[in-house]
């Protein structure tokens, strides 16, 4: 130990003296009064964890030999552009949905470029640990540090000059850190050289949506202005504020875009990396190697891959714990989720029950939610990571319809199937681009509070529908047997959250809502139980109004006829009746999927409800015709009525 290195004639009485010498505590350096600002940033400010090749990471996600080639090769292209190669656009912008491969692609080119000698730094945001926005240009200044030795000097002064520059902003901190060194070792002959490649993945998951926003603009801004001798990859999700912040016109300008899509192009790299896996599997055996090497007891382990293979899937329970067959996609989802504004949630998990229960088009979704266009359009754009809008189709052709009357006066036939294409495809219509989601969604010990089947979600559904479809019935009086519009509702589009064009599409979402609603109302009631207070409030709806309007969007059928129709979530055929009579008949190749003690519970429960009564009538006899019945059938089926006086209905 040498406390005064090259001293001379130096007299020392009583004195104490104390080591302080740099030493390693617990793998994090203990500095003393040697600190040096380098070492500062490192501990304080950056995030090792989000480097290409950190340890956290491994395995990283890559491309499979022979995948995603052409990507790959324009991406290094713009990287590394050839001599006789017009430069390339300082900021490169690979967008796509989740899941679809972007950090694989971005994990291949940054070893790619390392390998070449060409890598300036990468940071890889990640949900759990790596999306912290001020740990990002600090991570990215360490690593340039390491990479260019003189820079690294310049960036140890100016951080023990001022420790407070790791607090300020994030452009602070590119000037003072990254700016003005480069600046100075470019005046004195000392450059770190031009088109330095910087990739960073995944600022969707960054904490906060505004910090992805100033990480772009901050980062255009000085690719602008030439203060910079890098050049920028994002890959993310084409979430809506990060497209819009790309699409700004100083950074548009700047920045080159490809998108990276789930295509059916990919099949045959995916039939490469399949074969390839499988090959791979009959070479070792890959369940004993998870029992052996995995940190829980083997029959642990064992008793997942079991329960997996025979619930294909589903979760598993270990010693009273559920476990999660994908617990980082679970962390993604639920990440996604939370980050909904709180007070579009409610509206957001309503969407989600009616979207994934009836299939239809986006103008009528909102308007069974009661949302107008631009309200719809700001719930669903929350979910841009895992929904996608698909435009719609082709234009409609209306035939002789007058499209400045209701349906009513329309021909029957060019209605009924008219009726169809505005139900599916008006407005156009959303996608889930994983299943996986939806099964998210459906399975509380994976969702959550966002659980889609929980008791609260079908709850509110429930409410909403009975709210709204108060409000829709006003729209409709009786006249004689039929329903028409009420004298106060001047037209259709006045009773629309989201109106259409023209009158005759409007009339015919108009009709289309209620009977959307009086069937969630019944579905809701059939397979929950809802609070006491709904349930007094649902008695005394009237679905007569309904069932009337939906009818008469089906005038164009004979009384012979059976049209293909939904009912509770069950595909079969429908015959209509003129004064208001529906009759549905399973498909008989759909009935093993008919749950019928579930039907019976759901019968027992709206008696028990008072929502349905027990009733005689000599209909009867025409149901036998229609519905074939054997004598020994005659408990599990009846005539019931539903509501009261001149709004009950007669339900089978």
């Amino acid at each position: 130990m040498i406390f005064f290195s090259n001293s001379q004639n130096t007299t020392i009485n009583n004195g104490n003296f104390t080591d302080v010498s740099i030493g390693v505590i617990n793998n994090n350096v203990s500095l003393g009064n040697k600190q040096e600002g380098i070492d500062t940033l490192l501990q304080l400010a950056s995030n090792a964890d989000a480097a290409y090749d950190s340890s956290v990471r491994h395995p990283p996600p890559s491309c499979f030999p022979g995948t995603r080639v052409q990507y790959i090769e324009d991406i290094t292209d713009w990287a590394i552009p050839t001599i006789d190669t017009d430069a390339p656009l300082p900021l490169y912008w690979m967008k796509g949905p989740a899941g679809v491969g972007k950090s694989a692609v971005a994990q291949t080119c940054v070893e790619k470029l390392k390998e070449l000698g060409k890598l300036g730094a990468a940071f890889f945001f990640a949900v759990n640990g790596r999306d912290k926005a001020a740990q990002f240009f600090p991570s990215i200044i360490y690593q340039l540090s390491t990479e260019f030795p003189d820079y690294r000097d310049l960036v140890d002064q100016r951080t023990l000059r001022d420790r407070t520059v790791l607090s300020k902003t994030m452009m602070t901190q590119l000037r003072e850190l990254v700016i003005e060194p480069l600046q100075v070792l470019e005046k004195n002959g000392r450059g770190i050289g031009t088109r330095v490649p910087i990739f960073i993945d995944g600022p969707d998951q960054c904490e906060d949506a505004d910090a992805q926003c100033e990480i772009i603009r901050v980062i255009a801004s000085a690719a602008r202005n030439g203060s910079l001798p890098f050049c920028w990859a994002f890959f993310s999700r084409p979430e809506p504020h990060i497209e819009a912040t790309f699409a700004i016109t100083d950074i548009a300008q700047i920045t080159s875009k490809t998108l990276l899509p789930i295509s059916s192009d990919a099949d045959e790299e995916i039939e490469l990396y399949l074969r390839a896996g499988f090959e791979n599997i009959l070479r070792r055996p890959t369940a004993l190697r998870v029992v052996t090497h995995s940190s829980s007891l083997p029959e642990q382990s064992l008793r997942i891959i079991l329960d997996n293979i025979s619930s294909h899937g589903r979760n598993s329970t270990v010693d009273g714990v559920t476990i999660s067959p994908f617990p980082e996609l679970d962390a993604f989802y639920g990440m996604i989720m939370q980050r909904c504004p709180a007070e579009a949630l409610p509206k957001l998990l309503l969407s989600l029950v009616v979207m994934t229960n009836l299939g239809i088009g986006v103008l009528l979704e909102g308007n069974i939610l009661a949302l107008s266009e631009l309200e719809s359009k700001a719930v669903f754009s929350t979910l841009s990571a895992v929904l996608y809008f698909r435009d719609q189709p082709e234009p409609l052709t209306y035939g002789t319809a007058d499209t400045g009357r209701s349906f009513q006066h329309a021909d029957p036939q060019v209605i009924r199937e008219f009726g169809l294409r505005v139900q599916a495809r008006v407005g156009g219509s959303l996608h889930f681009y994983h299943k996986l989601f939806l099964e998210f969604l459906h399975d509380p010990t994976r969702s959550g509070r966002f659980c889609l089947s929980s008791p609260a979600t079908l709850n509110a559904v429930f409410k909403h529908c009975i709210e709204h479809q108060l409000k829709c019935q006003r729209a409709y009086c009786f006249q004689g047997s039929d329903s028409a519009p009420a004298p106060d509702s001047p037209d259709s589009a006045s009773s629309l959250s989201y109106p259409y064009t023209n009158e005759l599409v409007n009339s015919i979402v108009k009709g289309k809502v209620l009977e959307k609603l009086d069937e969630m109302c019944l579905d809701s009631v059939a397979f929950l139980k809802p609070d006491t207070q709904l349930l007094q409030q649902f008695q005394y709806i009237g679905f007569r109004k309904g069932l009337q309007v939906g009818i008469s969007l089906y005038v164009g059928f004979t009384l012979t006829s059976l049209v293909p129709y939904w009912v509770s979530g069950l595909y079969g055929h429908a015959r209509f009746f003129r004064g208001g009579i529906r009759l549905f008949r399973l498909l008989p190749g759909r009935f093993s999927k008919f749950n019928l003690t579930k039907f019976k519970t759901m019968i027992e429960q709206m008696q028990q409800a008072g929502i349905i009564r027990p009733y005689h009538h000599n209909l009867t006899s025409r149901l036998r015709s229609f519905i074939p019945r054997k004598p020994e059938d005659r408990s599990i089926s009846g005539l019931y009525q539903m509501g009261h006086g001149p709004k009950s209905i007669f339900w089978y």
